[in-house]
């Protein structure tokens, strides 16, 4: 979508910037909070007016043109909705709640590349100045957890104050202008999220500390023995520090721990049914609201007890505390074709993201790379890419891109102005 007026672009960056500020402080950082007090559609009110606003700009555009990915995906997204309704995989309140769960951080990704907003240099200083307001009180409620209770009426879960850092972090370093210092700040606001004490942050910390220097201007990504060997070490590093949790869940929690499926926890009875589950529901899984999701839990699925497991801790229908705790379990309802679909996603914006890197693009393809390994590890043993946290991630992710592909066409254009020049001389 093209064609709009400078100054139609200029509202659109200003309600932009309100709406960011509105989602990162209402939407991330008290939103439990305000949940808490009984509230708890906050981000999807953050959701509506973004697509308000990507709805005014098509409806301000001279030309009707949309990124090619965006319309494969909400296909993909229609074709599960009409899936799940042609089955009966579950209510239809259930299926249409999971479908706007599911469907909302492509949403806000695709939103935000399409309108392709822009920050003044004087909104990125005030953004900065909000996030290390926001980072001191992350810090005074980490240093608080050992000795008090304070988490439980702020984020309610050490997780959350870990994802709350690490949206600090890139959001911070979005809007710096990626100096040493400004990399400096970044390590140190993601750091705060050790004080959750959670073993993926610590992995998610250590590959981002290293990468951020690594991945200098210098840099040449190419796949040589130089940057494979570091790369490996940097991954070996992360699985270490984040072990704990790995030989948790996936060892003395499930497979090689000699129990039996019915002892399995919770998450990891929901990755061992999963791979059951997927060979009875070829190719397109059990549709919308039926397993290892919050509408599942909500709106209980049937799917639990044909597979023997409603009276599972963490699962049973009295009590399903871990039902939306994950999110790669919940790839089931989509089948092998879906499960092929959602990586094939994240490959290419990596592909894409490297491709920007190597055109100079250095500090928004590194936020793009971090922000799919933070999925990667995330989506292991919590849902964050459907919750408010991931929303505004999605945000963040969209916004990098629109800037790498704005530039890169600006780029093109001068050299096309440039050659003409040279040959009219």
């Amino acid at each position: 979508m093209q064609d709009i007026t400078d100054i139609q672009q200029n509202f659109i960056n200003r309600q932009f910037f309100n709406l960011t500020l509105f989602t990162l402080i209402f939407g991330v950082m008290f939103y439990d909070v305000i949940n808490y007090l009984g509230f708890s559609y906050v981000d999807e009110i953050c959701a509506v007016l973004l697509f308000l606003l990507f709805g005014y700009k098509v409806l301000r555009s001279k030309t009707w043109e949309f990124d090619r990915l965006f319309l494969i995906t909400l296909g993909i997204f229609l074709f599960y909705l009409i899936y799940s309704f042609a089955i009966g995989s579950n209510s239809t309140t259930a299926i249409l709640t999971d479908f706007v769960i599911q469907i909302k951080p492509y949403l806000s990704f695709f939103c935000v590349y399409a309108i392709k907003p822009e920050f003044s240099d004087n909104q990125k200083t005030l953004i900065r100045q909000i996030i290390a307001l926001c980072s001191i009180y992350v810090f005074v409620i980490g240093i608080s957890i050992p000795v008090s209770n304070l988490i439980d009426y702020t984020f309610v879960h050490p997780s959350r104050l870990a994802t709350a850092a690490s949206i600090l972090a890139l959001f911070y370093l979005y809007c710096s202008n990626y100096t040493k210092t400004d990399k400096i700040i970044f390590v140190l606001i993601l750091a705060l999220g050790i004080f959750s004490g959670r073993s993926k942050h610590f992995g998610f910390f250590a590959f981002c500390s290293l990468m951020i220097f690594y991945l200098n201007q210098s840099f040449q990504m190419k796949l040589n023995s130089r940057n494979l060997l570091f790369i490996a070490i940097a991954i070996a590093l992360t699985i270490v520090v984040a072990w704990e949790k790995i030989y948790f869940y996936f060892i003395t929690g499930g497979f090689g721990s000699g129990r039996t499926a019915n002892d399995l926890f919770a998450r990891m009875a929901l990755y061992y049914y999963s791979t059951v589950i997927l060979m009875d529901y070829i190719p397109f899984g059990t549709g919308f609201g039926t397993y290892a999701t919050y509408a599942s839990a909500i709106y209980y699925s049937p799917i639990y007890a044909k597979y023997g497991m409603e009276n599972m801790p963490g699962i049973a229908k009295h009590a399903p505390d871990f039902l939306a705790d994950t999110y790669y379990p919940a790839l089931t309802q989509f089948g092998f074709v879906g499960i092929i679909l959602f990586f094939s996603f994240w490959i290419r914006l990596t592909i894409k993201a490297i491709k920007y890197f190597k055109a100079g693009f250095h500090k928004e393809a590194f936020i793009a790379l971090m922000i799919v390994v933070f999925f990667i590890i995330e989506c292991t043993s919590d849902a964050t890419i459907t919750h408010n946290r991931g929303m505004f991630i999605m945000m963040i992710l969209g916004l990098v891109f629109s800037d790498m592909n704005k530039y890169s066409v600006l780029s093109v254009q001068e050299k096309e102005i440039n050659n003409e020049q040279t040959v009219a001389v």
